[in-house]
């Protein structure tokens, strides 16, 4: 039975959608990317209580597609990502004389798998639905599958905005456990690619291009983040009762894609981490509610190079013999 290329169309943008909105930090530079790796740095910074510096802080981070399974009009599509993050600080000698390395400078790795389902249910309406799990860890203290993983399910429904593909809306709830604020947040995103412009904009990502040709890309990107990792604190902090480091960041940066051939992308961007928080958590992930651990914006940039094949209707007209 032949699918319709349309469907399929549609299938993979959802797809995109699906592993941007829930993948939480692993970003693609936009939701057409399917497999990239990137490394990302931000600067030092000193907290807003002064007696402490952050260190700079690097990433690295990659996603690979995994072949999907087609059962009928049901697509089930399984996702893997990997990340791994640098963090240190600086903290007083004893005596108060000084400032030396700590020892909480930590290397997190984080390891995600997923799988959604998306169902056409209507000419232009798809229907999303999936869970992803992940761990966090630093591989210094003993592996808690109940502390150190979290949960994502999804429900969502995506309508396509006009008889023409490249113009959709995205909408559902988004359930989190272990719950941190909220246990189930709304969620929508609006994508647009048609002509010269890519337009993206939703949680956790914002994405602005205009197309140069058929190489370059000029915008602005930005993005939220926020993940809690689990380290140990008994060297620096061994009243508190934390058992959690979570960070929040507010990113937005000018950026420069450039196609290198064969499909393959490379992005770079330059811009500013604008919220830069930390909050130490108790055991059930609760804020100690510990001021002073904010900073102020830091210089912020990435590199990625990324694998973003064209749409079937594309590769199609590109194939096609010239009359």
């Amino acid at each position: 039975m032949r699918r319709d290329p349309r469907h399929v169309v549609r299938v993979r943008r959802c797809l995109a959608v699906a592993l941007v909105l829930f993948g939480i930090q692993a970003l693609a530079q936009t939701q057409a990317d399917r497999l990239y790796v990137g490394y990302s740095i931000s600067g030092g910074s000193t907290l807003d209580s002064g007696r402490a510096r952050l260190d700079e802080r690097r990433q690295l981070e990659l996603r690979v597609p995994l072949p999907p399974v087609v059962l009928g009009r049901t697509y089930l599509l399984p996702s893997l990502g990997y990340e791994t993050k640098w963090l240190g600080m600086q903290l007083p000698l004893a005596g108060g004389e000084g400032v030396g390395r700590d020892e909480v400078g930590r290397r997190f790795h984080r390891i995600q798998l997923g799988l959604t389902l998306i169902r056409p249910v209507a000419p232009r309406w798809l229907f999303i639905a999936g869970v992803m799990g992940s761990t966090r860890t630093d591989f210094q203290t003993s592996f808690s599958f109940g502390m150190d993983t979290s949960w994502v399910g999804y429900v969502m429904a995506s309508h396509q905005l006009g008889d023409e593909p490249g113009f959709a809306v995205t909408f559902g709830l988004v359930a989190l456990w272990p719950v941190d604020s909220l246990p189930v947040i709304p969620i929508a995103n609006v994508s647009y690619r048609r002509g010269p412009y890519i337009l993206e904009v939703g949680l956790p990502r914002l994405t602005l291009l205009r197309k140069l040709g058929d190489t370059v890309e000029l915008g602005v990107v930005g993005g939220f983040e926020q993940q809690a990792l689990r380290a140990r604190f008994d060297p620096v902090a061994p009243n508190l009762g934390a058992h959690y480091l979570r960070e929040t960041l507010v990113r937005v940066a000018p950026t420069v894609n450039v196609h290198l051939g064969r499909d393959v992308w490379l992005s770079s961007a330059v811009g500013l981490t604008l919220v830069n928080n930390l909050a130490l958590l108790d055991r059930q992930r609760d804020n100690l509610d510990i001021q002073g651990l904010g900073a102020g914006p830091v210089p912020y940039a990435r590199v990625l190079l990324g694998w973003r094949p064209p749409p079937p209707r594309a590769r199609a007209r590109a194939s096609r013999p010239a009359p």
